[in-house]
Parts: structure tokens; C-alpha cells; sequence
């Protein structure tokens, strides 16, 4: 069967981008985080590159109109995460029914976050039958097989979760779409390839400001492990909210370490949310993650998923949860929903607990109102004061700026770069002393 599949997507890219020029046109993910979706066109065939939405206090999605639906006749998802692939339902929902492609662990990973997506944020613009049908849709692509001739799309690991693939289309001097990407080994992932050709280069810059320098994750766990133990010698609680792909995966095995060696305090670690079913997920998928996890799984009887210091809550109220201190961990990681909320409403007035933020906080989340200093927030219609401890861990799944500038200079026979994914950047100034560089704008089209 995946052989037919990888035929079917060899033949999807290899005659769909002849000619003199393709089109390229951003439907969102520009000036912004969030949204990701960018259109390649070239004589009637076409490749949709993301399709995400962007969460906030509203709910915001690309700007597709139903004639720009009615064009695009294939997807390739980079990766799960909702930034990128939250729109699919959608577009099902609105009647169209274009393929989809993916890996395998994009694919599961999907079925969990469209589904706690529609759930969570009350979704009525699609059903559970709309994300089955995206699901069902989803023709899978392997990474090896994606750098094989006659295909005319290369796949190359992006580092940023379990499945994730840079996409480079070999047409008009190659064209490659980064999704995320991550330049350093984590307890999961490898980082993401290096050193590739492309004339035009599509990346994120989530951190492309001189600001945005990302400490080693050495330090970072070292004040992570620190924070910890200093609340849990006072008695108080540790609450981490979380994405459920990617970073919980990270944090968690962290902490197992670190619990292991002894340089964190034992404590239960009661994991919240879809994360379990993320877990589960990884370990089902561990071929797709670095050596060391697959020699753990495979080579000893030291599943690193299956921590004897992760639990789940046994009763509904989860009192058993707060009946000690402890280590939570629950999504959602900008606190847009989930059974984070709930532990945020219970620890909030206590001043000996802490609330760690581990990601990134996007504009008009509640998360991001409470690391800006905001101490009364509402959560379901209750007003909530916020006493307990509040700190930020720079943990991340991204290139940092330093890291960005690296990536690119390391393209060969670059010559234009497009930069998506960002609020603000300084990589334009730097970049444009050897590059032509676009921060385009929505719905705005080129031709490359």
C-alpha cells in the first residue's frame, strides 16, 4: 500500500511544477505566529504547504476565500502542531476534499489535536466527521522514500517534533518550505538537516529578533530543576502548562532524569490532558525519534515513556492530584483550555505553589497575559487572583536567532529568502547584506 501512496506523491510533485515560474502566495502565517499556510501554483497544478490556524482570545484562520479552496488540490502537512494544521477540518467542512499528505506520526498526532481542538474551544464550524475525514484523507509519506528519484519533492528532517519534515520542491532552482525547525539534539529528536541547495527558502523566524537568543537547555533545566525543588521543599505545587506534541515529551523525560540522578526532588509527576495520548503516540512511532530513545526501547527494558514517577489522576475531582505537593503537567500550553484551567482555579491563591511557563505565550492568550504581569484574569466567567509564584523556562522546539542565521548561510546557491512565521525580526537587516529578503504580506502573491 505505501508504495502506491509514495507513487501517488512522487506523480503529485514531480508533474506539478513544470514551467517557467511557480506562484507562491501567503494565506497567512506572515507577520505572525500562527496560521501557516502558503500556496504553490505553477499551470493548474498546486501544493498547499500548511494549513493551520491561530489561537488567541479569537480564533483566527487563513484567509482563504471558497475560489482559493476550489484551487488547491493537495496539502503537505509539516507537522501536527494546530499552527499548521488546524485548518483542515475546516476546509472539509466547506465541502472540499483535497489530498492530504503527511508521516505517519503527523497523521496519529493529528487525530488527537483536531479532536481536543473541537472539543476545547467549543468548535462549530466542523464535527468530529469533518476531522475523520481529514483523517482518512491522509495519504502517508515516508522520508527516506520522499529523497528517492523519480520524486520531485526531497523531505528533510526538521528537528521540531516526532514527524516533522522540511519540503523542498526541485522546480525553479528549488523552492524548500522549513514548517519549524530545530537545530539541537533533544531527549527526543535529532536536529534538523543542514546544509542543503535551494535557490529560494521559505522559513520560520518565531525567534528572528536579536532578543530572541534561547539559552542552552543545560541552563534552562538547571533553573527548571531548581524552580522545583525550592517549591516543593516549601510544600507547594509545580504547575507546567504544555503543549501536548512535542514539548510535554521534552519536559517530561527531562524531569525523569533528573528525578533518576537525584538532582530533583522525587515527586509524583501527574500528566494531564492529551498528553497521554501524545505519549503513547512517540512510543508507538520511536523509529521516527533519535538513537538513544530507540536504543532505550528497544535494546533495555527502559521505556522512557513509561516513567515509574508519571501518573494520571485516579478520581474526578482530581483530589487525589492535590492531596500532596506535586508536579503537574497538563495542557493547554498558552492556558486556551484543558484540565490545565482547572489546576490553575485550585493553586492559584497559593503563594507557596508555582506556575512555570516552558513555550511560547501568543498575543492575547491568557498565558501570555499572565507572564505579562496581569495577577486578576478571568477563567469561566470567575474572577481569579493570582498569588502563587509565576516564572518562565526558554525551552524550545525552534531555531533561535543565531541558530536561523546558521540554517541559511549554510543553504547553497541561496538567493531568496521569505520570512514567515514571526512578529518581529532583525534577520531582514542581516540577511539582506548577501540576500534578497521578503517579509511578504497577506494574501500577497510572487512569482519564483
Amino acid at each position: 500500500m505505501y508504495s502506491t501512496i509514495l507513487k501517488s506523491f512522487a506523480l503529485l510533485c514531480s508533474l506539478g511544477f513544470y514551467g517557467d515560474s511557480i506562484e507562491i502566495t501567503f494565506y497567512g502565517g506572515v507577520q505572525e505566529v500562527g496560521r501557516s499556510s502558503v500556496f504553490l501554483n505553477n499551470n493548474n497544478k498546486n501544493l498547499l504547504l500548511d494549513c493551520g490556524i491561530k489561537l488567541g482570545e479569537k480564533t483566527e484562520y487563513p484567509l482563504f476565500e471558497d475560489e482559493d479552496l476550489k484551487k488547491i488540490q493537495n496539502i503537505f502537512i509539516t507537522h501536527a502542531h494546530l499552527d499548521h494544521s488546524g485548518y483542515l477540518p475546516h476546509i472539509y467542512a466547506r465541502g472540499f476534499h483535497p489530498n492530504i499528505y503527511a508521516t505517519k506520526p503527523t497523521r496519529d498526532l493529528l487525530g488527537v489535536l483536531l479532536s481536543d481542538y473541537r472539543k476545547i474551544h467549543k468548535e462549530e464550524h466542523f464535527t468530529q466527521k469533518h476531522v475523520d475525514q481529514v483523517l482518512q484523507s491522509i495519504k502517508i509519506v515516508e522520508p527516506q522514500d520522499g529523497l528517492q528519484q523519480p520524486f520531485n519533492c526531497n523531505l528533510y528532517n526538521a528537528g521540531h517534533v516526532l514527524g516533522s519534515q522540511m519540503i523542498k520542491i526541485n522546480e525553479s532552482g528549488g523552492i524548500t518550505y522549513t514548517g519549524d525547525i530545530c537545530m539541537r539534539k533533544t531527549r527526543v529528536l535529532d536536529p534538523c538537516e543542514r546544509n542543503i541547495s535551494s535557490k529560494t527558502l521559505i522559513i520560520e523566524n518565531t525567534y528572528g529578533s536579536k532578543d530572541g537568543i534561547i539559552p542552552s537547555f543545560k541552563e534552562s533545566y538547571s533553573k527548571l530543576v531548581n524552580l522545583i525543588n525550592k517549591t516543593l521543599k516549601d510544600g507547594g505545587f509545580v504547575l507546567i502548562p504544555s503543549f501536548a506534541v512535542g514539548r510535554a515529551q521534552e519536559i517530561l523525560l527531562a524531569l525523569d532524569d533528573y528525578m533518576r540522578s537525584g538532582q530533583l526532588q522525587e515527586s509524583k509527576i501527574y500528566v494531564e490532558g492529551m498528553i497521554n495520548k501524545s505519549m503513547r503516540i512517540y512510543r508507538h512511532n520511536a523509529i521516527y525519534a533519535n538513537d538513544d530513545i530507540k536504543r532505550r526501547i528497544l535494546m533495555s527494558e527502559d521505556d522512557p515513556f513509561k516513567s515509574k514517577y508519571f501518573h494520571q489522576s485516579r478520581s474526578k475531582d482530581r483530589k487525589d492530584v492535590l492531596s500532596e505537593p506535586c508536579i503537574v503537567v497538563s495542557t493547554s500550553g498558552m492556558l486556551s483550555g484543558g484540565p490545565v484551567l482547572f489546576y490553575l482555579q485550585k493553586l492559584a491563591s497559593d503563594p507557596k505553589s508555582t506556575l512555570i511557563f516552558a513555550g511560547y505565550q501568543g498575543e492575547g492568550t491568557l498565558g501570555k497575559k499572565i507572564l505579562d504581569g496581569e495577577r486578576l484574569v478571568q477563567i469561566d466567567e470567575q474572577q481569579i487572583d493570582i498569588k502563587m509564584k509565576v516564572d518562565n523556562i526558554r525551552i524550545s522546539g525552534h531555531a533561535d536567532y543565531n541558530e536561523l542565521l546558521q540554517f541559511i548561510k549554510g543553504v547553497k546557491g541561496l538567493e531568496k529568502v521569505f520570512l514567515v512565521h514571526g512578529e518581529n525580526t532583525s534577520l531582514k537587516d542581516e540577511l539582506e547584506k548577501k540576500y534578497e529578503v521578503i517579509i511578504p504580506s497577506p494574501r500577497e502573491t510572487f512569482n519564483v
